[in-house]
């Protein structure tokens, strides 16, 4: 999914690059489902650009990632996920609410 096409939500006066956490390096993993590493790093980058930029900032919460399965390296859903629900309270949005399913994914999986 681009981050074209997610919701936005404004990020409040007063939140500077600064405030926010640091990404670092996500784990991967091959043999488990992990998220596209790239459409990952795309929502993060989209975040910090609004955040420098003064303009809305995608909504974290209603971000979907492609799933990884076989070969292909994809970034642990766990460490994303709780690095997601720290950027989403340094730009003033609800973290991602935990899913009823029982997969324990909180960002949804196309």
């Amino acid at each position: 999914m681009s981050t074209d096409d997610q919701p936005t939500v404004p990020v409040p006066d007063g939140v500077a690059e600064g405030d926010l956490p640091e990404p670092g390096e996500f784990p991967t993993t091959r043999v488990h489902q992990g998220y596209r590493p790239e459409q990952v790093d795309a929502l993060i980058e989209d975040v910090f650009d609004a955040v420098r930029s003064g303009g809305p900032a995608p909504s974290i919460a209603d971000a979907k990632f492609e799933p990884t399965r076989g070969v292909r390296k994809g970034y642990e859903e766990e460490a994303v996920d709780t690095y997601l629900d720290e950027l989403s309270e340094a730009v003033g949005q609800q973290p991602t609410p935990e899913p009823d399913d029982g997969t324990g994914t909180s960002h949804e999986v196309e």
